[in-house]
């Protein structure tokens, strides 16, 4: 059972700010820092927020554990974090030493506190909607603090931003991101993830995106959503375009897969498109979504950590699989020891009547396995893209429908080159991923 975290809020449309109050949980493990309600005011007072400190070693909570803010030397990355050394008090939201994409100057967003979802905050799981600010928890914990704000692109598509001084996510904790606005983390300090933050297609209604993936479309025959759609015939459908191609339907001569689009600097933030439609049941994949992580300091993530905005498999009867989404990163300092992974969906086996859906697209480097039928029967989907392959399968020539294209992955950092020890797939030697510096 979930609990939604709305108190104590004011919502104040696309140009306002959802503001809520709430203290912050002890966190799951030592390596996550200490940091509870009781105390969380000693430790902001004794230390700024990502310094080198304990962050108020002395002041204890009711465990008897000294505290620890994100971004401190406990939890957050090191003492040099650049603008992760924080002022104690109120501070401007947006980054001190660069200008964040796809962000205005003047966002108007200020933070006191740390972002911080654990296992006494929300438990092992918070669902994060970037159309309302809602977070829905699977417990009744104390709520972790932070702001949120409707805020424009440039070319007036919109984000949902989640702001706070520093952000942690627990090793434990799976963030799950609905709504339709792709999702914006935003630190002045330091962010730290070591759990999971995904951003894919409804558990529920899956052919629906969220965090700005596109949905599969209505009706049969047509084409997927978004940008990269793909195409959709009687028989199969196409799977979908982002940086990668989606796959063909039906074969090399078979409905056409999505194109690539959008730039590498993932400006505006934009997520990934649908599969086509193809006959009754033969449902797009939908595209993965976008996410955006920005730290004025240092950016972690750490080997338990997993950014995943994979596309959906395509449904049977010939449905194309969705592409992969977009991830972009921005720090002064990056380090990458986790999974980056933007995978597209596995197309939908063409069998009219006891065909396979395609799998949606994994946290890993493995392709979407495909929907498969007879084995006298070309009519297989095509499989995912993954790895070092950028373009989505084509579909059996029968009626299976295409594989999902791979998405975008970008990461500006100080000096342009982050540390990265971790999964990246697409492949960090590939073309859809890219490194560039800081602006400003």
């Amino acid at each position: 059972m979930f609990m939604r975290k709305l108190t104590a809020v004011t919502v104040l449309g696309a140009a306002g700010v959802v503001a809520l109050v709430a203290g912050c949980g002890s966190s799951d493990n030592a390596d996550a820092g200490d940091c509870n309600a009781d105390n969380m005011a000693g430790a902001m007072g004794s230390a700024d927020a990502g310094s080198n400190g304990r962050g108020g070693s002395d002041a204890q909570g009711d465990g008897g554990e000294p505290s620890t803010p994100a971004g401190g030397s406990g939890d957050g990355g090191s003492s040099d974090g650049g603008s992760g050394n924080l002022p104690s008090g109120t501070v401007p939201a947006a980054p001190g030493e660069f200008t964040a994409s796809n962000l205005p100057e003047d966002l108007g967003i200020l933070v006191d506190e740390d972002f911080i979802i654990n296992g006494e905050t929300c438990g092992n799981e918070a669902r994060l909607n970037t159309d309302t600010g809602a977070i829905d928890c699977s417990n009744s914990g104390a709520m972790p603090s932070y702001q949120f704000k409707i805020v424009e692109q440039a070319d007036s598509s919109e984000v949902g931003v989640f702001a706070g001084k520093n952000i942690l996510v627990a090793p434990s904790v799976t963030i799950i991101v609905e709504g339709q606005r792709p999702l914006v983390l935003l630190a002045p300090g330091n962010v730290q993830i070591n759990g999971t933050i995904k951003a894919i297609s409804d558990s529920i209604r899956a052919y629906t995106g969220n965090a700005g993936g596109f949905s599969a479309p209505d009706g049969e025959q047509v084409r997927g959503q978004g940008p990269g759609g793909g195409s959709g015939t009687s028989t199969d459908a196409g799977g979908g375009g982002f940086c990668g191609k989606g796959g063909k339907g039906g074969g090399a001569t078979g409905a056409a897969g999505g194109v690539a689009y959008s730039n590498e600097e993932l400006v505006p933030l934009i997520g990934g498109s649908s599969g086509g439609n193809g006959a009754l049941g033969g449902f797009g994949g939908a595209g993965g979504g976008a996410v955006q992580v920005i730290a004025g300091g240092k950016l972690t993530l750490s080997a338990t950590g997993v950014i995943h905005v994979g596309g959906g498999g395509g449904g049977w009867n010939g449905g194309g699989g969705g592409s992969g989404g977009a991830i972009l990163l921005e720090g002064n300092e990056i380090t990458i020891a986790g999974t980056l992974a933007a995978n597209g969906g596995g197309g939908g086996e063409g069998d009219a009547t006891a065909g396979d859906n395609g799998l949606n697209a994994s946290p890993d480097a493995i392709p979407a396995p495909s929907g498969t039928g007879s084995a006298t029967t070309d009519d297989d989907g095509g499989v995912g893209s993954a790895g070092d392959v950028l373009d989505g399968s084509p579909g059996g020539a029968v009626s299976g429908g295409g594989g999902g294209g791979a998405g975008r992955i970008r990461l500006n950092s100080r000096s342009g080159t982050a540390q990265l020890t971790g999964v990246l797939s697409p492949a960090a030697e590939s073309a859809c991923v890219t490194q560039g510096e800081l602006s400003g």
